[in-house]
């Protein structure tokens, strides 16, 4: 109940004051409160109770948000769906999740028998009940280090905890925040736009990255504020190379999701005049870490924000505060609040925390994780694969990339652009191997398990030569 009511409380105070921009939409807090509400009300005469998931499936927008905190207001559990998700992903989630209605846009949908919402029926239900703050809201889908996404839970009161988290950070009813990355991934849902409202400041929504738009829209809607991933800041460095905007409103910017190179940072700041930092977060909870303006320790994560609490074991990072998820939808609660991330750090005599790999196998490209099991299990769908084993290879770009080493059976080669576009049948394109290498047998362990590991080490000299 925290979201909503932190939204209603923003809306009797400063009722006129503009919340939402996103293309020709303006929206004062006053208009979405009352948007969400109606939303809410008519969701419930149409038979959904609080608890039950309603799957979002739908692009950056005025609709999205509105159905985040129409969810919010009734108790019912907001389960966004990424828009890069192909069909047999998108049907997971949905089973996954136990989603009793599916909302989708026109190109988006995919079959399924879960009940469409309808927009405005004829009646609407008197009073919306009162949802627990620490009942599930919110399941975030994201790869992991199984073959398969786990549903990151958070209540109400965890997504609070992350308004908290940017409030400690900087961020001020002041603030205008530039929108641009998924409404459906935690950046973009939690730390954008849910901890803007949370904060009392002002959003515009970009629909789609595309960085000409977003330049556009930051030099027409005077923003203050933004967080982006490296790729995407090296595209919008690109863009403003070649065709320069007069932008002059930036007052700051965090960049996460992958190692933000140095280089990187001093390069925006020249472009734009304002500095960019570094921060930490996961789907679990964001930003974790940060560094300030005051305080910033280029290189870094940053240090502990607000009540995080953190500790290094065995070279692990593990953290917990009011804004950590409550779990894994399905799965039982984080031990004693504890989310062990799987990075490991150093932290140095000033508390700040310093990235030294990964305890996982998961690839981070662009920002985005994705699971070498997920692309395997792609992989193995063709007839001509005997073995798989996926790893990531550095990138100047994306940080990493996917690449795929198979071995073929007897008399059904494949091409190594077959079985990428076989790939790209399954799995959303970011996840499809970059490259594909064959080998006659893979490297195993003694249970016979592929060994990655060794796969990574077969990589390193190429990957050092690039």
């Amino acid at each position: 109940m925290l979201m909503w009511k932190q939204l209603q409380r923003h809306a009797a105070a400063q009722g006129n004051k503009p919340a939402l921009f996103c293309e020709n939409t303006r929206l004062s807090y006053k208009e979405f409160a009352e948007r969400a509400e109606l939303l809410a009300r008519v969701w419930l005469s149409q038979g959904m109770r609080p608890g039950d998931r309603i799957a979002l499936h739908m692009r950056n927008g005025i609709e999205l948000a509105t159905g985040y905190y129409a969810c919010f207001a009734a108790g019912f559990v907001a389960v966004p769906v990424n828009t890069r998700l192909r069909a047999e992903e998108v049907s997971f989630v949905l089973e996954h999740s136990g989603a009793r209605a599916y909302i989708a846009s026109g190109d988006l949908r995919v079959p399924s028998p879960l009940t469409a919402l309808a927009g405005s029926p004829q009646t609407v239900v008197a009073s919306l009940p009162a949802p627990d703050p620490d009942a599930p809201a919110l399941i975030l889908y994201t790869s992991g280090t199984t073959a398969r996404p786990k549903g990151v839970t958070h209540s109400q009161r965890t997504l609070a905890g992350n308004g908290l988290y940017m409030e400690h950070w900087g961020l001020t009813p002041g603030d205008h925040t530039l929108l641009f990355t998924s409404m459906a991934h935690a950046s973009g849902s939690i730390m954008l736009f849910m901890s803007s409202l949370w904060v009392g400041a002002t959003v515009t929504i970009v629909p789609v990255f595309d960085a000409g738009v977003v330049l556009d829209t930051w030099q027409r809607s005077g923003a203050t504020f933004f967080m982006s991933l490296p790729t995407l800041v090296r595209a919008l460095l690109i863009e403003q190379t070649a065709r320069p905007r007069r932008i002059t409103t930036g007052r700051l910017v965090i960049c996460g999701g992958d190692t933000v190179p140095v280089t990187l940072q001093q390069e925006y700041a020249e472009t734009f005049g304002h500095p960019m930092v570094e921060g930490f977060g996961m789907t679990e909870g964001l930003p974790m870490l940060a560094n300030r303006l005051e305080q910033n320790r280029a290189g870094s994560m940053g240090r502990p924000v607000g009540d995080i609490e953190l500790q290094v074991v065995d070279g692990e990072m593990w953290v917990r505060g009011c804004g950590v998820a409550t779990g894994y939808w399905g799965d039982a609660p984080l031990e004693d609040g504890w989310l062990k991330t799987g990075d490991l750090v150093e932290v140095d005599s000033d508390g700040f925390v310093w990235f030294r790999g990964r305890k996982k196998e998961i690839i981070v490209r662009g920002g985005s994780n994705i699971s070498p099991q997920e692309v395997e299990e792609a992989l193995y769908l063709h007839p001509s694969v005997a073995e798989a084993g996926v790893i990531g290879e550095s990138d100047d770009y994306w940080g990493e990339v996917v690449v795929a080493y198979v071995a073929a059976r007897q008399c059904q080669q494949a091409s190594a652009e077959e079985l990428i576009a076989h790939c790209r049948q399954h799995l959303a394109e970011y996840k499809c191997p970059q490259r594909v290498v064959f080998l006659e047998t893979l490297p195993k362990g003694a249970t016979g398990k592929v060994q990655r590991r060794a796969l990574k080490e077969m990589n390193a000299p190429r990957a050092l030569a690039v």
